[in-house]
C-alpha cells in the first residue's frame, strides 16, 4: 500500500496560473484520509510553497533546493543537507563572472555569495557545469535559460523520511532521480523531453490535472 505521495511543484502540481486546481485538492484530501502522507519537491525555497498550505495544510514534507533542505511541515522539522563549500562557490563566482548568478540559502536568495550556507545556485544563460561534484539541470524562467547547482538530490532528503512505498509524480529534470529509485513514477507531459524520453509511466500535463489523474489511477 502507498504510504507517501510524492509531487514536483512547478510544471506538475500546480498549474499555468501557478494555482492547484481545486478538485485536485478535493482528491488530496481523499487521498490523505486514507493516511498517505504528501511530499512536495522543489527548486524553490520553502516559504513558496508553504504559501499554499496556509488556509488549508495538506502538505507533511517540503524537500526545498533540488534536496538540499527537507522541511517537516507537521513537526515543524527542519533538516539540511550538503552545502557548498567555500571554494566552490569562490569557484563559481570566479569562472561564471559576467552572468546574473543567484546563491539559495535555507530562507533566502542572493546575488553575491552570503555568509550561510549555500545549498543551490542558479546561473543564468549558460549550459557549463565547470566544477566537479555537483547536480546540474537546465530551467526555463521568464523567458531566460537558468543552470541549476546543487550537491544534493531530492532522493537524498526523501531516503531519510523512510517509507518504502511511494508514488511520485514529476515534471522537472532535476527530479529525475525518481525515476530509478521509486518505480511507480510518473511523469507529466509537458515536462522536458529528456524527461519524458525516460520515462516508463505518463501522465497528463499539469494544465490537465495530471497529479489528480494519477491519484485517482493508483490510489482507489
Amino acid at each position: 500500500m502507498i504510504k507517501l505521495f510524492i509531487s514536483s511543484f512547478d510544471n506538475t502540481l500546480i498549474d499555468e496560473e501557478e494555482a492547484i486546481p481545486t478538485s485536485t485538492m478535493f482528491e488530496l484530501d481523499r487521498v490523505k484520509q486514507k493516511g498517505i502522507k504528501f511530499c512536495v519537491i522543489t527548486n524553490r525555497l520553502p516559504e513558496d510553497v508553504l504559501y499554499y498550505n496556509q488556509d488549508y495544510p495538506f502538505i507533511d514534507y517540503i524537500i526545498a533546493l533540488n534536496g538540499g533542505i527537507l522541511l517537516d511541515v507537521v513537526r515543524g522539522k527542519l533538516d539540511t543537507f550538503q552545502a557548498f563549500t567555500k571554494k566552490e562557490l569562490g569557484d563559481i563566482f570566479t569562472q561564471y563572472g559576467g552572468k546574473k548568478i543567484l546563491f539559495y540559502t535555507k530562507d533566502a536568495v542572493s546575488t553575491d555569495i552570503p555568509q550561510e550556507p549555500v545549498y543551490k545556485i542558479e546561473i543564468q544563460g549558460t549550459k557549463k557545469v565547470l566544477i566537479p561534484n555537483v547536480n546540474s539541470s537546465i530551467f526555463q524562467k521568464d523567458k531566460e535559460k537558468y543552470l541549476e547547482i546543487s550537491k544534493n538530490t531530492v532522493w537524498d532528503a526523501l531516503s531519510k523520511i523512510k517509507e518504502n512505498e511511494m508514488l511520485a509524480v514529476i515534471g522537472n529534470e532535476s527530479d529525475e532521480i525518481l525515476l530509478e529509485k521509486i518505480p511507480k513514477t510518473y511523469v507529466v507531459r509537458n515536462a522536458p523531453k529528456s524527461l519524458k524520453d525516460k520515462a516508463k509511466r505518463m501522465t497528463k500535463s499539469n494544465k490537465q490535472k495530471g497529479v489528480e489523474i494519477v491519484l485517482k489511477e493508483e490510489i482507489k
